[in-house]
């Protein structure tokens, strides 16, 4: 069976609030998982108890306890952490070094609890500064007077011991650092908040995303049924063009061929007209009765009253593009209705998909 080391990865067991891997991981009502203290403190800063991801809120406090199963699935991650700091031993013990409880920046020495009790009982001893243990003590020091660094400038910004305010630091503004330290934690504390408000805005917005992705393949599958619809109707509609096309043609060729018989019509008759004509002027040409000639010459000298036929065409060719374009153009009309109707009809549906969707996400 493979290992759960090669089936997770880090990602998947990592807190929503620190974004570190679990570390004793206990689990809301709602079914998301945090790290115990990052939950409490969560809890702690808040008006009233919600989940930080669904912001499900509940009517008091759970009772947290540790999700052994998914500790176990972290443990393999947490081990591949950077190691935690050393201890700091005591600097007295001589033989088994047991861990320190304090450092004195006086004596620049990390004691014990027993090798501590001389700096709680000494009065001299108990004058001199005491502080969390460290290995580093020397920073703790100032490297000029060899004193503690007590105090803080804040003109120069930097640690200072209480001969440095007598000499370069002596117009300054100094504080003693634990009041520096909690003003300094006072801000950091509300840039936490804002970095914490940031990651909830951020995990909102991943799930309004994968909201929207949900609803993004839901309206391509309904796309591409409309789509497929639409185009097997237009489909029908041309093979029903493609069979009309041929009849409208030879409907146009009869009428071109009726048209055509007409004028022929009109032509033979004028012909006839102008043959009578022609024989008549043969015949006045020849005559020797020049009284009669003359009477009637008037009416023949000038050419008969007949149509012109000059731009009187019938077109060889059929304008089956422009019959083409004019049938495509009735089918699409035919058809926009029904698409018209389908994108109504998908607009309406989208419209209430984000009615609901702004409805879950305010």
């Amino acid at each position: 069976m493979a290992s759960s080391s090669s089936v997770l990865c880090e990602d998947q067991l990592q807190c929503s609030i620190c974004l570190e891997v679990f570390t004793d991981p206990v689990s809301t009502p709602c079914g998301h998982n945090f790290c115990m203290i990052c939950l409490r403190e969560f809890w702690d800063s808040s008006s009233h108890c919600q989940c930080p991801m669904c912001k499900t809120e509940f009517p008091k406090g759970p009772d947290l306890r540790v999700n052994t199963f998914i500790s176990a699935l972290a443990a393999p991650f947490q081990k591949q952490l950077p190691s935690k700091p050393k201890k700091v031993l005591c600097d007295s013990c001589t033989e088994e070094k047991l861990e320190a409880l304090k450092s004195c920046l006086h004596c620049g020495v990390s004691y014990c609890t027993t090798h501590l009790m001389l700096h709680k009982t000494t009065p001299k001893l108990m004058k001199h500064k005491l502080m969390e243990p460290v290995e580093n003590l020397e920073d703790y020091i100032c490297q000029k007077h060899e004193r503690p660094l007590e105090l803080f400038c804040r003109d120069d910004q930097t640690c200072v011991c209480q001969f440095c305010t007598e000499g370069d630091h002596k117009t300054h503004s100094t504080v003693p650092i634990e009041e520096e330290s909690d003003d300094t934690k006072t801000e950091l504390w509300m840039v936490h908040a804002v970095v914490q408000q940031m990651i909830q805005e951020r995990l909102k917005k991943i799930e309004e995303i994968r909201h929207s992705i949900e609803l993004n393949k839901n309206n391509t599958e309904k796309e591409k049924e409309d789509s497929v619809e639409i185009f097997s109707a237009l489909m029908r509609c041309i093979k029903t063009s493609a069979a009309e096309l041929p009849k409208v043609m030879e409907e146009k060729q009869k009428a071109a061929e009726r048209q055509a018989e007409e004028l022929i019509k009109e032509l033979e008759q004028e012909i006839t007209e102008l043959k009578r004509r022609n024989t008549e002027l043969e015949q006045l040409s020849h005559t020797e009765d020049h009284l009669h000639l003359l009477q009637i010459s008037p009416s023949l000298c000038s050419p008969p009253h007949t149509q012109d036929w000059t731009d009187v065409t019938i077109t060889s060719h059929l304008s089956v593009e422009t019959l083409r374009r004019k049938i495509i153009q009735e089918v699409l009309n035919k058809e926009m209705d029904t698409f018209v109707q389908i994108e109504l009809k998908r607009i309406q549906q989208h419209a209430g998909q984000w009615d609901l969707f702004a409805c879950v996400t305010t």
